[in-house]
């Protein structure tokens, strides 16, 4: 390249056309368009709009280097703190199924039927609720991995030992404590699903003997049901508040109530903090 030419150019082109032969191709390309331009007199506007394309060049370049996967955390704290939800939704599905059985069957009405088919319609949305907090736990699984698996990438990039180290420990202590929530997830939705089977035999029997006799005889099995289901939703609240701690763990937003050097308390109002203050 000339030096004429070579001045055209901001330091941003040059140093794209010194090291990328790619940038030097498409100069050349556009320089001979902007040289039948000029022949008919309308200048070279070409060399603008190259300076701008180079300087454009460089910024996509090594902004598409930096490393983004602080996203993919955010991604997984979204989908723990949406699974967090469904288990809240979950078990105030088994409330109103609960209540609804209470009144069917300790407060039977002359026709039986309307109590009937409101327990049947409130099971219905449990086991729709049940199924949407197993999906929301499947995404969240499927985030927080491929966060991880992102992680143990960009850890094998850092030159110093010392700060490798310190990011493969912080990792490990992560992925540790979300297992262990994940874990304790699995478990309460094994004893969710036969909770939900014992209340659908339930209905299938009152269905077929939906009488005073039918209720008087599945009396006993609703006290039990209900006795288990309220072991059941303490287990979920546990649950619902440690997913939404891990995803709040996992996220470039959290509020931090205490530093990094260890006991000084953030002023920030953290997310458990307002609900227990609320009225």
């Amino acid at each position: 390249m000339d030096e004429i030419n070579r001045r055209s150019f901001s330091p941003c082109g040059l140093y794209l056309m010194e090291h990328y032969p790619m940038f030097e191709r498409l100069y050349f390309r556009l320089s001979l368009g902007g040289m039948k331009q000029s022949e008919f007199g309308h200048g070279q506007p070409w060399t603008k709009a190259l300076q701008i394309l180079s300087c454009a060049g460089v910024v996509l370049y090594f902004t598409g280097c930096a490393s983004t996967n602080y996203k993919k955390a955010d991604a997984a704290s979204e989908s723990l703190q949406k699974a967090a939800m469904h288990i809240q939704v979950e078990s105030h599905a088994i409330d109103v199924t609960l209540v609804s059985l209470d009144d069917l069957v300790n407060k039977p009405a002359p026709d039986l039927r309307p109590r009937f088919d409101r327990f049947s319609a409130a099971l219905d949305r449990l086991v729709a609720a049940s199924d949407h907090a197993e999906k929301a736990a499947k995404v969240a699984d499927e985030k927080s991995v491929e966060y991880f698996r992102d992680w143990d990438k960009e850890t094998a990039n850092i030159k110093y030992e010392a700060v490798r180290d310190q990011s493969v420990s912080r990792k490990t202590q992560v992925s540790s404590e979300f297992n262990t929530v994940n874990q304790r997830y699995r478990e309460n939705q094994a004893v969710i699903e036969p909770l939900i089977s014992y209340l659908q035999d339930i209905r299938t029997a009152l269905s077929t003997d939906l009488t005073m006799g039918g209720i008087q005889s599945v009396k006993n099995l609703a006290d039990n049901a209900e006795q288990n289901a309220r072991k059941v939703q303490e287990a979920l609240a546990r649950l619902s508040d440690e997913l939404a701690v891990s995803g709040e763990r996992m996220s470039s937003m959290t509020p931090q109530t205490e530093s990094a050097q260890g006991g000084v308390s953030d002023t920030t109002e953290t997310t458990q903090d307002r609900a227990q203050s609320s009225p």
